[in-house]
């Protein structure tokens, strides 16, 4: 395994040890209201005159939350074009069961599915299962952390096939700064010969209702790609959500 995977792992593994020590539990119960719960996001920046382009930045995420399971679906969706001419096309799609069998301790079954046009490769796909652990719950705060093991299916243009078995971690954290307003952190790591780590930082703030608006921004990274592609990838965006429920 090379250096930087194991890098990873093992500061994986040292943060999950640490904060499952250094934080005190603050509740027994889960917080999620049970039912439904979801949103859709929507961004967009149109310009015209010397330049046309186009950029439409979409998400949606649709939750079932009941006594011991939790259901997730999530759709994503990017376009840019400039001057009639595509320069980003992106679309993922995940869906994900927990099973909390414990108080803060959850199994979980994941698969993600994404297509990048201009990532060099036709798709990729991963399948995965591990433990959760919520670490922190209290008023304000909520953090979830996951370690796991899985499978991940990777097609290049050319038709090639890149198939391994990967470690997957990954953080949720949620945290209210007001009333009105929180902030969020979304880090989700899979790795074997190519570490992945894709990073989603928001603030959120309601405007009236069911109505949000949220600045965000999402950083991917690829410790190995195709030749001529870049390893980093950023999306900043001001979208408006609309919670459903």
């Amino acid at each position: 395994m090379p250096v930087l995977n194991r890098v990873v792992i093992q500061s994986i593994s040292s943060l999950c040890a640490a904060l499952l020590l250094a934080v005190p539990a603050q509740a027994d119960e889960w917080g999620d209201e049970a039912g439904w719960s979801g949103f859709a996001e929507l961004g967009a920046v149109w310009t015209t005159g010397n330049t046309e382009s186009e950029s439409i930045n979409a998400k949606s995420r649709v939750r079932f939350e009941e006594e011991i399971w939790r259901h997730t679906l999530q759709l994503e969706a990017l376009r840019r074009s400039e001057d009639s001419e595509s320069t980003a096309t992106r679309y993922v799609g995940g869906f994900k069961s927990d099973w909390k069998f414990r108080p803060r301790a959850y199994l979980f079954g994941a698969f993600r599915y994404e297509r990048d046009r201009f990532s060099g490769y036709d798709y990729q796909a991963s399948t995965s299962v591990g433990y959760g652990h919520r670490v922190i719950e209290s008023n304000r705060t909520r953090l979830d952390m996951e370690a796991g093991v899985g499978y991940r299916q990777n097609r290049l243009e050319d038709g090639q096939r890149d198939d391994h078995a990967i470690l997957r971690g990954a953080l949720y954290l949620e945290r209210r700064i007001g009333d009105n307003a929180y902030f969020g952190q979304d880090l989700l790591i899979q790795s074997n010969d190519n570490t992945e780590v894709e990073s989603v930082t928001s603030l959120t703030a309601n405007i009236i209702d069911q109505l949000a608006m949220r600045l965000s921004l999402t950083a991917r990274h690829n410790s190995e790609v195709p030749e001529g592609r870049e390893k980093t990838d950023t999306i900043t965006a001001v979208s408006l959500v609309y919670n459903f429920w």
